[in-house]
């Protein structure tokens, strides 16, 4: 971490206009893509009938984009005698013209991505809703065309800036976008989160003194122990204001929400612009050798060909299966310190990183004490025959035999008894046919990308 420097708002001034000359597009290349947007959508519009409308929205439509990460988010509007079928299969058929090596994509909703004349395009059937009228939820997907018109009527151009540098400083972080893997901002809260406090240097100030649950209603009239109480489950709570009763952050999850937190401390104590910018490069299978030796700590990595089905599913079941093995290990005695899970070139890798790769033969069990009478004599029927039971400090204590006494022992049980361990049900086949390394064979070219995650947590808060 360098020396540190004051972060006054003279001092965040300056560094704002450093950031902004790197990530804000000019006015012309704007133009020049907003052409490319609007003749997209002049064409799905031509193509369609009178009644349905063709709407650009998203961090496009909203000029809230990062420079060199433009995409176009093109929703078709559709009344409502039409079924959810005809929203589909009519907007895949139209989209089909025009679009380049598209394909059909789940997530809350079908839609149809592919590529217009180099701009990645998502085309998104959905339902029209009227100015003025009751919203009416028929797709999950509505909302999205009153987003843009909330945010276009009250945010400033400032605020477009600090949305962008808010979005840029999530994704150096690892915490922007709303999907499970990462769990994080979406890029309408972050609009939210500007138009809330201000700037990005107010929230800044503002998250260092958050406290959880987070409850935020721009809109006001509710009180933060109503949101906390109406949304117990979420660990951050943004009210939408175009639909009153729906969270706009409950994606977030709890780690996300704690990364924020101690990368606005961290930033606070050494505001720094390089910080924005700084990639994490790929660690050599030397460097990784070296970095593990220094923590003394032992490896395992399962490795299995990433399964055909949604992201959104199959994370869902890693992180599931991510904590499940975790607890395994932990309620063995191994004690896990951490875990990581990546996705690439085809393959599924889950790292656990262990403070003990083998244990003693037996184990201490703390029993009740002398004076607790039938917990007392329960104690003591399960563990008279065990290797030893003996009294101290007033409390009955017995030696177990430990099931596993090192981590491939409980690896293999881990493999042939997956749902005894938790594994989600969705990967549990690939659990159990899963290449598993410990120690430095854990360590070769195609896991490097897993452990230059693992093992440069702190790059992830910010610290440079």
């Amino acid at each position: 971490m360098a020396e540190n420097v004051k972060f006054t708002k003279e001092v965040w001034s300056r560094m704002r206009a450093q950031i902004l000359k790197e990530i804000k597009p000019s006015p012309e290349t704007h133009e020049e893509v907003r052409k490319i947007a609007d003749e997209l959508v002049e064409k799905l519009n031509k193509i369609s009938p009178d009644e349905i409308q063709v709407m650009l929205t998203g961090s496009f439509a909203k000029n809230t984009y990062v420079s060199g990460d433009v995409d176009f988010d093109v929703f078709v509007l559709f009344p409502e005698k039409y079924s959810l079928y005809d929203l589909q299969n009519m907007t895949f058929e139209w989209a089909k013209k025009f679009l380049e090596n598209w394909e059909i994509a789940y997530a809350q909703h079908p839609y149809i991505r592919g590529y217009y004349k180099g701009h990645h395009v998502d085309v998104v059937p959905s339902y029209k809703i009227k100015e003025g009228e009751p919203i009416k939820i028929r797709s999950a997907v509505d909302r999205t065309q009153l987003h843009t018109k909330y945010i276009l009527s009250v945010i400033t151009e400032e605020q477009k800036d600090d949305v962008r540098i808010l979005k840029k400083f999530l994704k150096r972080l690892g915490i922007y976008g709303a999907e499970i893997k990462t769990g994080g901002f979406s890029g309408y809260l972050c609009e939210l989160l500007i138009l809330k406090y201000g700037s990005f240097y107010d929230l800044i100030m503002a998250a260092r003194d958050w406290k959880f649950p987070v409850a935020i209603d721009l809109a006001g009239g509710r009180s933060e122990r109503l949101l906390r109480a109406l949304f117990k489950d979420d660990a951050f709570i943004v009210i939408d204001p175009v639909d009153r009763k729906r969270n706009v952050a409950s994606p977030v999850s709890v780690d996300s929400l704690s990364k924020f937190v101690a990368a606005a401390h961290v930033f606070f104590l050494n505001p720094n612009a390089s910080m924005f910018f700084t990639e994490l490069e790929v660690m050599k299978p030397s460097e990784i050798r070296e970095k593990v030796a220094e923590r003394g700590t032992s490896f395992v990595l399962f490795e299995f060909p990433k399964p055909d089905k949604a992201d959104d599913i199959l994370w869902g079941e890693i992180r599931k299966t991510l904590n499940s093995i975790e607890n395994s290990f932990d309620k063995e005695g191994f004690d896990c310190t951490h875990q990581t899970a990546e996705v690439y070139d085809g393959k599924c890798y889950m790292l656990f990183e262990l403070v003990h790769e083998s244990l003693p033969a037996v184990m201490l069990q703390q029993g009740p004490y002398v004076r607790m009478g039938q917990h007392l004599e329960k104690f003591i029927r399960e563990e008279m025959n065990n290797v030893d039971i003996f009294v101290k400090d007033e409390r009955m204590w017995a030696v177990r035999k430990r099931r596993f006494s090192n981590i491939v022992q409980l690896v293999e049980d881990i493999q042939k008894r997956p749902l005894h361990h938790g594994v989600s049900k969705g990967i549990m086949q690939e659990i159990s046919t899963a290449n598993v390394y410990t120690g430095e064979d854990s360590i070769f070219d195609e896991s490097r990308k897993v452990y230059t995650m693992h093992l440069n947590r702190k790059f992830f808060l910010g610290i440079i």
